[in-house]
């Protein structure tokens, strides 16, 4: 007879860099775990193939974090991919819950949702005011669309939703992608690459955004909580923004003897995030793992997995056959 004590969860993007760290977790507090890690698992572009996953496993509570991730070269390129993929995989996978009969979900928002030159801190309630920046529009906009279909769904059906602002999310089982990847797995992997060697790591931009980097344990737990406690949209950040440069110049510690060349011509991305993450902490939120340590875990996981690891230019887009993995 099943242990009702235990609930039945389902994850999406559990082979992603929050995923794993979330499942990890999950599986430490004992609960009915079912895993969708990539598309070989479900097309959750397909809605058919997504309600039949959800049908299967019928999870009372679901953590949505799965999506396609670009990174500001690749939301540049290709913002039609990166809205509508973004989009049918949302939209698809709310809907399934529904049917499912899911008491609760928590997904992952972004806080490239936020206006380009919001007041900062930046507040959950001007999270979908103005237009987002230019170098995330598209996806910024998709995961809007997230928000505003979660808090539809609520009114219409019942369904009790949490919805994580996140900020850059970092740490091992990333997609370390040079070209398209985000900005912390994009420098370790041209890091790793450069060292003992003559090449220099060029970075775009001149190293002066800021930005608030939020290690994938920390985000685990935020959403945890915000499964257990939280109702609606949260900012999950740590609340400490830093420079690009800040950011080289701690990889630079790692690496002394590799060497950067900034291409000021490049594009910058948004200038300024900071974020007021009091209402996360009023839940009990707070961030353990500082930049420092996060980025020395992250280089020696990646070096430990470097042959293994996710590295491919862009996210997949060929299609696959499902089943929910236990």
């Amino acid at each position: 007879m099943r242990d009702r004590s235990r609930p039945r969860v389902l994850v999406t993007g559990a082979g992603g860099v929050v995923g794993h760290a979330l499942c990890d977790a999950l599986a430490e507090c004992g609960a009915e775990l079912s895993a969708i890690r990539s598309r070989s698992d479900c097309n959750l572009e397909d809605l058919a193939e997504t309600r039949a996953v959800f049908s299967f496993v019928r999870p009372e509570e679901v953590y949505h974090l799965a999506g396609a991730v670009f990174g500001v070269g690749g939301n540049l390129a290709f913002p039609g991919e990166a809205f509508f993929r973004n989009v049918a995989i949302n939209t698809n996978v709310v809907e399934a819950a529904r049917l499912a009969g899911a008491r609760k979900i928590v997904a992952m928002g972004s806080t490239a949702m936020y206006g380009d030159g919001a007041p900062l801190p930046m507040r959950e309630e001007d999270a979908t005011s103005g237009r987002p920046h230019g170098s995330e529009e598209a996806y910024g906009f998709a995961k809007r669309a997230l928000l505003v279909q979660l808090e539809s769904y609520e009114r219409q059906y019942g369904l009790d939703y949490g919805f994580a602002i996140a900020t850059n999310m970092y740490g091992p089982h990333d997609r370390f992608d040079p070209q398209y990847g985000h900005v912390i797995p994009s420098l370790v992997h041209k890091f790793v690459a450069a060292a003992g060697t003559e090449t220099e790591v060029e970075i775009w931009g001149d190293g002066s955004p800021t930005r608030d980097f939020l290690y994938a344990e920390d985000a685990a737990r935020g959403v945890m909580l915000l499964m257990r406690s939280g109702r609606g949209a949260y900012n999950l950040a740590t609340n400490e923004t830093r420079t690009i440069r800040d950011l080289v110049g701690i990889l630079q510690r790692l690496f002394p003897d590799v060497r950067v060349r900034w291409d000021a011509t490049k594009p910058l991305g948004q200038l300024r995030r900071a974020y007021d993450i009091s209402r996360i902490g009023a839940l009990g939120f707070r961030p353990a793992c500082s930049l420092e340590e996060g980025l020395a875990r992250t280089v020696e996981w990646y070096r430990e997995n470097r042959a293994s690891t996710r590295a491919r230019s862009m996210p997949a887009a060929a299609p696959a056959a499902a089943s929910a993995l236990r």
